[in-house]
């Protein structure tokens, strides 16, 4: 009960400030209850899809069947939409009342497949055969408004692992999958978006430790802008399982690309408002006090940015499920630095765990979380969904400052920071390490000033959070 209304009175605050427009959190609705073999695609694949909340759908699997459950009305129908050999990682998008899925199929000479369905699932196409074969992982695709088809994914050589692109256009696809990673490098896990011919894909590269790298096209894939001499993601030394999400501010003229990624058990979130020829520096999206993984991004033209990820309690296994739960945090402001919600919404941690946690948008105002769970006393495999609804207020679309205007200055500095805040409610502040060990108590700042000392602590980059009665946002400091 505790729980509950912690949630309501949180709720209550999150959508009050409609200045930046109100995000409202439905409750837990299951979906299915399937066999225990039953699994999602967990890394940087998009799960549902569809033109609103009584048209879509949801795609899972098991080892030899595609599952495609349709929402018709309220009600949920599952359809088999493929039966093969070794299924693994699929995935879905949808465009002009076409599913699409992608899937891996195959164990050593495996391939990337993909069907498509006009009749809600009923009847699907034969299928097109996307990739060579050999050993290829981690499918993605997104349909773009113009009708085509893009496709990324990873393939391993004997000396390589490299990230390939292709696109279905007009009934057919490439003649030569397009190479995107750098030659000496181990491309994988790639994410691929696509706005009319503007064709964006992001990846991770190692050897280890692992870098995100990105990539563009403005004429539908055909031709792609040279590798940049670094990767995105040169502040964090590990990162992986990017995903990517685009957004157009008509007032401004300003085009939003937004990159997610994990690393070090963190969810960061980087924004370029020029397609990626440079980056903001990393925000930390998720709870410094968890460890999280498996990052899931969607935004709209209206200023709202979600993201989805897996979390755990720290020193807890990765395989142990049980401990798992689903975060989830948003902007109402195009993302700017350090405006993100704190994660406390969209808990849902029960008895049996909450994994593989997905966040997938339907429409401009209605997004889904979705995750399984898995359910040892009935032995099955449940999926739920949770809606989360945007409702955009007049004046919306248009650039803000940041919701807690306390900033640490200066920023870098040798270890002495000041404070200062001009709100008139409680402030705390809290200062972390990059592992997540707390490094100076928590200290309350009255609306004149207060001054941090950490100059005896060994020199990089601090997390200095910052907490009110109703959200909490947090700065990467760097101490020299």
């Amino acid at each position: 009960m505790k729980k509950l209304v912690f949630f309501a009175i949180l709720l209550i605050f999150e959508a009050a400030d409609s200045s930046y427009g109100q995000v409202i959190i439905d409750p837990v609705a299951l979906i299915a209850d399937e066999d225990t073999v039953t699994r999602f695609c967990f890394n940087n694949t998009k799960l549902m899809a569809g033109n609103n909340i009584n048209d879509r759908y949801i795609i899972y699997y098991n080892d030899d069947t595609i599952f495609l459950n349709v929402n018709q009305a309220g009600t949920w129908t599952r359809k088999i939409a493929y039966t093969g050999d070794t299924i693994n990682s699929t995935t879905l998008t949808f465009s002009s009342d076409t599913i699409w899925i992608c899937w891996k199929e195959g164990k050593v000479q495996a391939q990337i497949k993909s069907s498509y369905s006009s009749d809600k699932g009923n009847s699907w196409s034969s299928v097109i055969t996307v990739s060579p074969a050999g050993k290829v992982e981690s499918p993605s695709i997104d349909a773009s408004s113009n009708g085509k088809i893009h496709f990324a994914w990873s393939h391993q050589s004997q000396t390589d692992t490299t990230v390939y692109y292709n696109v279905y256009s007009n009934g057919s696809l490439l003649s030569s999958p397009v190479p995107l990673s750098n030659p000496t490098g181990h491309g994988q896990t790639p994410s691929v978006i696509a706005v009319g011919d503007t064709v964006l894909v992001a990846w991770k590269e190692g050897p280890l430790p692992t870098q995100v790298w990105f990539r563009s096209s403005f004429d539908g894939g055909l031709y792609w802008n040279p590798l940049s001499a670094s990767p995105v993601t040169t502040l964090l030394p590990l990162t992986k399982d990017p995903n990517l999400g685009y957004a157009f501010d008509s007032a401004t003229g300003t085009h939003y690309v937004y990159l997610a990624y994990d690393g070090q058990n963190l969810i960061y979130l980087q924004r370029s408002t020029d397609f990626g020829n440079s980056w903001s520096t990393p925000d930390t999206i998720s709870s410094l006090t968890k460890w999280s993984q498996f990052a899931h991004i969607e935004c709209n033209n209206d200023g709202f940015v979600g993201l989805s990820y897996e979390q755990r309690p720290v020193g807890t296994s990765l395989f142990d499920d049980t401990k798992k739960d689903v975060g989830f945090n948003y902007y109402v402001n195009w993302g700017n630095s350090h405006s993100f919600s704190t994660d406390t919404l969209a808990y849902t941690y029960n008895g049996f765990g909450s994994a593989y946690t997905a966040f997938n948008k339907i429409n401009d105002a209605d997004y889904y979380l979705a995750w399984l769970t898995h359910d040892t006393v009935s032995t099955r495999m449940k999926v739920f969904e949770r809606r989360i609804h945007f409702s955009v207020p007049s004046g919306i679309n248009s650039t803000s400052e940041n919701r807690i205007p306390v900033i640490p200055f200066p920023n870098p500095s040798s270890g002495i920071f000041t404070i200062r805040s001009a709100l008139q409610q409680p402030t705390t502040i809290e200062l972390y390490t990059l592992s997540g060990q707390q490094v100076f108590p928590a200290k309350a700042v009255t609306p004149a000033s207060l001054t941090i000392d950490i100059s005896q602590q060994p020199k990089g980059i601090y997390f200095m959070k910052i907490i009110t009665a109703t959200q909490a946002v947090t700065h990467k400091i760097l101490v020299e």
